[in-house]
């Protein structure tokens, strides 16, 4: 298994990883300022106030990673939040996600819009490995948020090396995808790793605080 180790990163590195992130950023708010238009033109005040919303959201998110600050959590119900991201992430026709989770979840702590940018570039990452065919899994457990996919795995040279920016197997690939998740993890006080066998798959762990975070007194474990 690999950790999201920590990466010393030259200044023109973290300039161009930014860059590559707000690239992100700035096409989801022409998103939803496209979407803004709509709902006030139809209209629709309540969901031009959301989509307003999520604009500030993902504003906040920028300075955040830029800053390398950690963003503002709130409490998340894994089940319901699985349930409605699978529904809503463009996937190959020959792609399906399933869910699974443990019968007692507590809620997590995160950044709803951050946790959906994890969670879309492992699926998309996933549909690239699998080529266009395959299943994914969302398995959920206490505190932890993991995507199995039945590619062909990962060989362990290359797996050992996946966090680290600019690093990929892809022609035309950038590098900084898992770099940005493992970013975005650390923003939300939170950790990703990955495990893989060739032939099987490859799984993401995703970690998150839970809610209520435990207590702990001073001396105790």
């Amino acid at each position: 298994m690999v950790n999201d180790s920590e990466e010393t990163m030259s200044p023109e590195n973290r300039a161009q990883m930014v860059a590559h992130f707000a690239a992100g950023i700035a096409h989801d708010l022409n998103n939803e300022l496209t979407l803004i238009l709509n709902h006030l033109e139809q209209p629709d005040t309540r969901r031009a106030k959301l989509s307003s919303h999520r604009c500030a959201q993902l504003a906040s998110s920028l300075l955040a990673f830029c800053r390398s600050e950690t963003l503002d959590l709130e409490k998340t119900n894994v089940p319901r939040y699985l349930a409605a991201l699978a529904s809503e992430l463009p996937v190959a026709p020959g792609v399906r996600i399933d869910i699974q989770f443990e019968d007692v979840l507590p809620d997590i702590l995160s950044a709803p819009f951050a946790l959906r940018r994890v969670l879309a570039n492992l699926v998309s990452n996933a549909c690239d490995a699998m080529r266009g065919s395959g299943r994914i899994l969302f398995y959920a457990a206490p505190g932890v948020i993991e995507v199995r996919d039945s590619g062909p795995g990962i060989p362990s040279e290359d797996l050992e090396r996946i966090f680290k920016p600019f690093y990929t197997t892809k022609p035309r690939g950038t590098g900084l995808g898992l770099a940005i998740v493992r970013d975005l993890m650390r923003l939300q006080k939170g950790s990703v790793s990955a495990r893989s066998e060739l032939g099987k798959g490859t799984v993401f762990a995703l970690r998150f605080l839970t809610f209520p975070v435990p207590f702990h007194r001073k001396g105790h474990a």
